[in-house]
């Protein structure tokens, strides 16, 4: 018997063999790529100090099999002859199969990206939040790719998508609708990363809300206030207030009164300036400008104004700093003589005439 007479559906035997054999070295043509990849250019790769190239050669190596594979099926099938709802039915099979190749690429591209490149760097700062975010957005991310597609999938099948999108659109809105606090509290707390108005452990105060920051999370800021409580605020209440950061200030303000009896005489008010001056100047936590000034005749006291500066060393620097230079002051003022006042009252009886 000739084979070559017989004939399946106009295609000779002959035809139906190559239609195999370029089917079957698609298959290996597959395989050999992946081992290539594997073997060779792999070992290339992995020499460079740049990851980006392992990344696109981690992300090719399945879905360029599954693309060659396709494009010897492509071939294939244009060697034979088939029934025209058959030959419709494989050709949108190749397109769902690019589709797939494509979207299972750009998948695992993303995916090693964000874990190569995104997470190093995420790591690396001080807030938390972008180490919260970064999980659910990675999740985001691929499910969107999945989503984007399964539609090209389904628009290649021949299916018209625009009443699946008309019912995702619809069902999107209800959903944004219902989590739009969700949403913005979510957003704020982005505008936050970015905007960068204070950062973790730093002491801030708003809206009667003051202490150091915990935690910037999804939802709410964390402030850990001086009295050790905790203050849970949204990050929506939180970006739209008006700030104050207490640990950016590069020097603080001491503003005080000191106040000398009404019986101390001029000279002694002038050395009482120079006195204060000069340990304010010598200080080694204080800055300029320093204000002495003679300021008011007080109900009990002759009063002196000071205001200085000192380092932003932190709290318990101040607070030591203050301590010591008010310490001196006294000191200073003792062995001058000078005395400082206090509440008092002096009260005149006048005798009547017996």
């Amino acid at each position: 018997m000739d084979l070559s007479n017989i004939t399946y559906y106009g295609n000779t035997t002959y035809d139906i063999i190559l239609f195999i054999l370029i089917i079957f070295f698609g298959i290996i043509a597959g395989r050999l790529f992946n081992t290539i990849i594997k073997r060779k250019l792999k070992k290339i790769v992995s020499k460079t100090k740049t990851k980006f190239d392992d990344i696109i050669f981690d992300a090719i190596e399945l879905p360029a099999s599954i693309l060659i594979f396709v494009l010897f099926f492509y071939f294939a099938l244009n060697t034979i002859l088939i029934p025209k709802t058959i030959g419709i039915l494989l050709y949108e099979l190749i397109d769902i199969m690019v589709i797939i190749g494509a979207t299972w690429f750009v998948l695992n591209f993303t995916d090693s990206f964000i874990q190569h490149y995104i997470i190093p760097r995420v790591n690396k700062t001080e807030s938390t939040f972008d180490d919260h975010i970064i999980v659910p957005l990675r999740k985001l991310l691929k499910l969107i790719i999945i989503c984007l597609g399964l539609l090209m999938a389904i628009d290649a099948a021949g299916y018209n998508i625009s009443t699946l999108l008309a019912g995702l659109g619809i069902g999107g809105l209800a959903v944004a609708l219902a989590a739009q606090d969700t949403v913005k509290n979510f957003i704020s707390g982005v505008l936050l990363i970015i905007d960068k108005p204070f950062k973790l452990n730093q002491w801030i105060e708003f809206d009667g809300v003051e202490g150091v920051v915990e935690d910037i999370g999804i939802r709410s800021t964390k402030i850990r206030t001086f009295n050790d409580s905790l203050i849970i605020v949204p990050n929506a209440v939180v970006i739209n207030a008006n700030i104050e950061n207490h640990s950016e200030m590069k020097k603080r303000r001491v503003k005080t009164i000191i106040g000398l009896t009404y019986d101390t005489p001029v000279d002694k008010c002038k050395l009482a300036k120079e006195i204060i001056h000069t340990i304010l100047e010598d200080h080694r936590t204080t800055l300029p400008p320093y204000r002495i000034t003679f300021n008011e005749f007080g109900a009990h006291s002759l009063n002196f104004r000071l205001e200085y500066f000192i380092r932003n060393m932190g709290f318990d620097y101040y607070l030591n700093a203050v301590d010591d230079i008010n310490m001196r002051i006294k000191e200073e003022f003792e062995k001058e003589g000078i005395e400082m006042a206090f509440p008092t009252q002096t009260i005149y009886l006048k005798k009547g005439d017996n």
